[in-house]
């Protein structure tokens, strides 16, 4: 009995260490140059089950660290007038974006806001605009909780432009995963008020 009693807690942590793993910080630092230039990254980033797509005709680009227009870490872009980002999970599936960093894409820009649009797994919209300051460096902007059970975020460059970094997301997991671990909890439960009746 003892050893069924192991086996279920040790499952449970499992589950909820696994509901806890879903969270991530995309960082690009696997972009990280060292150099004075605007470096190409690509139409399509994908980092730790995370994915963004640029739709525009110019790529995704970072400054390198020498560069004067550096955030201070490495941040994305998308360098196109107006570009539209569109931020994904890698193989579908529900997410939640808690926040991101954002910093002027250049010195002495003003401050601009920027709109996110996320759609949830309901087909519903969220939005949220947040407003740069205009001074050097990376701000970090927190997401309302309606984010969350999303399929998809959209933002876009508006006058001033932006770089972005260290975006925090985290998987939705399906609701079987939520039972399988409610079910071991309830097993967890059973026994031990069954051994407190024993004693």
């Amino acid at each position: 009995m003892k050893k069924t009693l192991l086996l279920l807690a040790l499952a449970t942590a499992m589950q909820v260490h696994a509901l806890e793993a879903g969270a991530v910080v995309l960082d690009f630092e696997t972009l990280n140059h060292n150099d004075a230039n605007l470096n190409d990254a690509g139409y399509r980033y994908e980092e730790d089950g995370f994915r963004l797509v640029n739709a525009g005709d110019w790529p995704f680009a970072t400054y390198g660290a020498l560069d004067a227009d550096f955030s201070g870490s490495t941040a994305m872009i998308n360098d196109n007038d107006r570009g539209v980002t569109v931020l994904t999970q890698v193989g579908g599936g529900a997410f939640s974006l808690t926040s991101i960093d954002l910093a002027e894409l250049a010195l002495g820009a003003g401050s601009y806001s920027v709109a996110f649009t996320g759609t949830t797994t309901s087909g519903t919209a969220v939005t949220q605009q947040f407003t740069l300051d205009g001074a050097h460096g990376a701000q970090t902007f927190t997401f309302d909780p309606g984010f969350t059970n999303l399929t998809s975020v959209v933002w876009a460059n508006t006058p001033g432009y932006h770089q972005f970094d260290n975006i925090n997301v985290a998987a939705v997991p399906e609701p079987e995963t939520y039972a399988m671990m409610l079910a071991g909890l309830g097993l967890v439960g059973v026994w031990s008020r069954r051994k407190d009746q024993r004693a």
